[in-house]
């Protein structure tokens, strides 16, 4: 969790240098390396524009000043801060953490990241005006802050540098949620998101180093802690069985055809001949293609698992998520993909190189 929000002020953009603790703890320091009580910094405005929220001394954006850089060993130079906005381009998977990072998208691609429009520099999307899939119900002139554009980047966290996310492995509303994942404008203990957070933010990864996250007992439900349903806030329209036909009926979908990409439904059933069943070709889990954990299993496990369970039936088992294929923050890859889905070739591909093989494990042979 982004715990460390410490800062040594230099020339304009600000970058972080500062002192710190160890990761995984509640935020600690002289209160001054983060807050100015006068929204002043050696006599100067800290932001013309200011006030700053939370009394912070950085700029009008010090999510972005904090969180850019480039990461080098344990999550940055210092292996205390998560980066995830470089001003170079980094090595896709070497120097970029679970989320990506938002090089691509601030380099011209919208397609290629959120366009989140508090970070310096960064466009408008030029070819959307709503999020894809926003719901019905976000239609308000609040709604729009985060389902027609994200305003910030507490459209999708709410930061909680001093809550302690070290009490439990799977945090939860008392450690700040997994992630800082409750948007700022909601703030309700249904929206949040629970998992187990990777000690390093996945700069380091495995088997079995890695994040866990939570998926959900009712695969089309809401307000569940879990990760596809906190992504389906603004994609609502991604997660329905339902669809609305050519005349405007809307029709019963009952996954007979698929229109949609399942997510959190379970991996396979017991049928060993599926090719589900076989996820990763038996190697474990795999983070290049994730996957969510039942909320039941998720609530007992005390760190990251290697295994990954095939479903009995059609619950327990572990889950398709939003991220098993994509990542929040960006990519070099259309779509936010974790992978260039435009160079997978049926029959001759390799789950190393094309996501889609770690769960249709016949389909690369």
């Amino acid at each position: 969790m982004f715990r460390q929000l410490c800062f040594s002020l230099i020339i304009i953009p600000v970058f972080l240098a500062g002192l710190c603790l160890p990761i995984n703890a509640r935020v600690s320091g002289p209160c001054v390396n983060c807050h100015t009580m006068h929204n002043s910094q050696n006599g100067q405005p800290v932001d013309v524009n200011g006030p700053n929220k939370y009394l912070l001394n950085v700029g009008s954006d010090p999510c972005a000043a904090c969180h850019t850089g480039t990461n080098i060993g344990g999550g940055s130079s210092t292996g205390t801060i998560p980066f995830v906005n470089s001003t170079t381009e980094p090595t896709y998977g070497v120097d970029t953490l679970a989320a990506g990072n938002f090089y691509w998208v601030q380099a011209g691609n919208a397609t290629k990241g959120h366009n989140c429009l508090t970070i310096p520099g960064m466009q408008p999307d030029p070819y959307l005006t709503q999020a894809p899939g926003k719901p019905d119900s976000a239609s308000g002139v609040q709604c729009a802050k985060c389902h027609d554009r994200i305003e910030s980047c507490e459209s999708c966290h709410k930061p909680a540098h001093h809550a302690d996310d070290t009490v439990t492995p799977v945090v939860g509303e008392s450690g700040g949620w997994y992630r800082f994942l409750n948007s700022e404008y909601h703030g309700s203990s249904l929206t949040g998101v629970k998992g187990i957070e990777d000690d390093d933010w996945e700069y380091t990864r495995s088997s079995s180093d890695h994040n866990e996250y939570m998926g959900c007992n009712n695969p089309y439900g809401n307000n569940d802690n879990s990760m596809s349903n906190y992504c389906a806030g603004c994609h609502y329209k991604f997660h329905g069985i339902n669809y609305t036909d050519t005349n405007g009926s809307v029709v019963a979908d009952n996954h007979n055809p698929w229109f949609l990409h399942p997510t959190h439904l379970a991996l396979a059933d017991t049928d060993s001949g599926k090719e589900y069943h076989n996820y990763n070709d038996g190697n474990g889990y795999s983070p290049f293609a994730p996957v969510a954990r039942d909320p039941d299993r998720l609530a007992s496990m005390t760190g990251p698992d290697a295994n990954v369970y095939v479903a009995v039936g059609t619950t327990d088992g572990d889950q398709v998520m939003c991220l098993s294929c994509h990542r929040a923050h960006g990519t070099p890859y259309n779509d936010m993909l974790r992978w260039d889905y435009s160079t997978c070739n049926a029959g001759t591909g390799s789950p190393s190189t094309c996501g889609c093989y770690v769960c249709h494990t016949t389909k690369d042979q």
